[in-house]
């Protein structure tokens, strides 16, 4: 399946309207990334390496943050990297193996402050749910080399995806 497929069947069925800056959370939905499992993800045991699942994850970010329509990143250009991660925590709940069918990774955003928010990522393949990572990611000015305040437009794409109120608190 790809991107553009998941993006349409995330996507709301009602036709859009003007939005305020802060949607009502009953229109939030996750941020949906497919990845087929290559052989290389594959360890020993053939399942999906541990930290290929974690590699799997930040793809999805990348995709979120970045590659995403209406994103700063644009085809041919080096995209500023404005968001690092401060702490991952991973469930690890099955072995994933190798199948014809991608996994798809699902990422919501949960606690947001005004320099960092949270992403909880499910690595699933139908119903089952193969990996959930907690990551705590903090807004990044890479001139400055310091921690900044999240902008408008990042909070107005957090709070597409948001799983609670995406006004930042203390």
């Amino acid at each position: 399946m790809s991107h553009a497929t998941l993006r349409a069947l995330a996507a709301p069925t009602a036709p859009a309207q003007a939005a305020p800056a802060v949607a009502p959370s009953h229109h939030h939905r996750p941020h949906l990334y497919s990845r087929p499992v290559r052989m290389s993800d594959l360890d020993p045991m053939n399942h999906v390496n541990n930290v290929r699942l974690l590699e799997m994850i930040q793809d999805a970010h990348v995709d979120f943050f970045y590659l995403q329509h209406g994103h700063p990143g644009q085809p041919g250009q080096a995209v500023s990297v404005r968001v690092i991660y401060a702490r991952h925590e991973l469930d690890y709940t099955e072995a994933l193996d190798l199948r014809p069918e991608p996994a798809v990774i699902s990422t919501t955003v949960g606690t947001v402050r005004r320099s960092s928010f949270e992403l909880t990522s499910r690595i699933t393949r139908g119903d089952r749910v193969f990996c959930t990572c907690v990551s705590t990611c903090v807004a990044y000015d890479p001139v400055a080399r310091r921690t900044r305040r999240l902008e408008d437009d990042e909070l107005a794409v957090l709070a597409r995806h948001a799983a609670c109120d995406c006004r930042p608190s203390a």
